[in-house]
């Protein structure tokens, strides 16, 4: 897992290169709600908003929902 902590708006940028879209309508108060479907369904991750800087675990949550993790091809170096 990368250690640079990312931005929403680098985040949001970083998520829809992979095709996971965003429906901030969805989300509650500060998070909105990133979607991505699959074969198997659809996967859904709320993320934090607000603040400068994302929390480290929504990001490791969101490569794991959204399966851009290493062993699915995309480097640590990507996200």
């Amino acid at each position: 897992m990368a250690k640079r902590r990312v931005t929403i708006h680098e985040l949001r940028r970083i998520l829809r290169r992979y095709g996971v879209e965003e429906d901030s309508s969805r989300g509650k108060g500060s998070h909105t709600l990133f979607f991505k479907q699959f074969d198997d369904g659809e996967f859904t991750d709320p993320i934090l908003t607000n603040g400068k800087n994302v929390n480290p675990a929504y990001v490791k949550c969101a490569r794991r929902r959204f399966r851009l993790t290493p062993e699915d091809g995309v480097s640590d170096d990507e996200l």
